[in-house]
């Protein structure tokens, strides 16, 4: 059925910058619900080409748009940016240690 998404599908985003973080965030989460994007538009009130540029870190999204999404999925501000930090820091290479 088009539109469906399953919700045993594993959406692997990349989250070099924080950009992509937060694509990888919005996508997480629209398919935990089971959402496709044309779901989040309706909720949201954003076009469903603006959220597939936000998923795939095309864009950086302005903050009105975040707390949007954030309302949407009903989370705080800091929540959803905690989700995004913990992304990107995941992905970050780890970097050798500086000496005192």
């Amino acid at each position: 059925m088009a539109g469906k998404v399953s919700k045993k599908l594993k959406y692997k985003r990349k989250a070099e910058t924080m950009k992509q973080a937060i694509g990888a965030v919005v996508t997480q989460l629209r398919v935990e619900r089971g959402w496709p994007q044309a779901e989040l538009s309706d909720r949201s009130g954003y076009g469903r080409p603006w959220i597939s540029q936000v998923e795939n870190g095309k864009v950086n999204p302005r903050l009105e748009l975040i707390i949007a999404f954030a309302d949407t999925f009903k989370l705080t501000l800091s929540q959803f940016f905690a989700r995004a930090e913990r992304k990107h820091l995941k992905r970050q290479p780890a970097k050798p240690g500086k000496k005192s």
